[in-house]
């Protein structure tokens, strides 16, 4: 295998991996959007579940721009 054939290999590694993370982050951001749905239905506070929301977002928000990065550097190696 060429090093750029490994480099290649190696990125979509990469991207794979961060697909499967994303797909898992938004799971858990739906489950803590449910959570905090039946909180509100029994009357609970839901002011530090919405804040974890809100960084579980704010990472899912970043995965979604290092997949792109990826992309962009499988993209860069095709040329």
């Amino acid at each position: 295998m060429s090093n750029e054939s490994a480099v290649m290999a190696t990125e979509y590694d990469h991207l794979a991996q961060a697909i499967r993370h994303i797909a898992r982050a938004e799971e858990m951001v739906t489950e803590q959007r449910d959570l905090i749905e039946r909180m509100a239905e029994h009357g609970h506070d839901t002011t530090l579940a919405e804040a974890v929301l809100n960084t579980m977002q704010n990472s899912l928000d970043q995965m979604h721009e290092h997949r792109a990065m990826i992309e962009r550097a499988i993209a860069a190696e095709r040329k």
